[in-house]
């Protein structure tokens, strides 16, 4: 969320006078409130500001109401009793000084504090903003690897199939080729056992006919 365009002066004055015609207190956080934000080092300033343009109350003056000699004589005591005052708290004005002084660095500090957190806010927001639009960014991309996963895994599965139906072939073609192997082992086999037979045929044919050669010559 963005932080809220810089206060103007009048725009703090009006909502102060608001604040006082609805006989609301007119404070800082107040007017934060009623601002709907803002720097409060800004609405501190210009409260400061409004609050002395306000008119002051008009004093009780009783002098007149009292008698001349009794009137002096309380002003000399006033008049001791105020010399007196200021004597005994001359530390304790200077000691009440330090002390405002101290408390107005102290709360400058923590406006300081405050406008950092507010520009911290600020940051934090932006770089919430971007985390979010990369997340849909990344839940798209994610949803588009799915849908292409999916139809990957639809090609796979064909392509095992294909596979599966090709092994299949391979797996028949090699027994096919066993068998022919053994029919041909078979054959080479039953060749040389004729062969033998031819061989041993053929030597008793020969024995046979020599044989008879000689007997025909006697």
């Amino acid at each position: 969320m963005a932080r809220r365009p810089a206060l103007e002066r009048d725009e703090v004055f009006d909502a102060c006078n608001r604040l006082q015609a609805e006989g609301r207190e007119v404070s800082a956080t107040a007017l934060l409130d009623a601002l709907g934000g803002g720097s409060l080092r800004t609405i501190y300033r210009y409260l400061e500001d409004w609050r002395k343009e306000q008119p002051k109350e008009p004093g009780n003056n009783r002098d007149t109401e009292l008698p001349e000699n009794i009137l002096a004589v309380f002003k000399a005591t006033w008049r001791t009793a105020t010399i007196e005052a200021d004597k005994a708290t001359a530390a304790a004005r200077e000691q009440a000084a330090e002390e405002v002084k101290a408390a107005q660095k102290q709360f400058s500090e923590a406006l300081d504090a405050i406008e950092r957190l507010e520009a911290q806010s600020d940051s934090d927001a932006k770089q919430i903003e971007e985390l979010t639009a990369k997340a849909a960014e990344l839940d798209s991309k994610v949803n588009q690897l799915q849908e292409a996963r999916a139809a990957d895994g639809a090609t796979i599965n064909e392509l095992r199939q294909q596979t599966g139906g090709q092994e299949k072939e391979i797996e028949r073609l090699r027994n096919e080729l066993e068998r022919e192997r053994k029919e041909k082992d078979a054959a080479v086999r039953e060749a040389a056992e004729l062969k033998g037979t031819a061989d041993t045929l053929k030597a008793q044919n020969e024995s046979l006919m020599t044989k008879l050669g000689g007997k025909t010559r006697k």
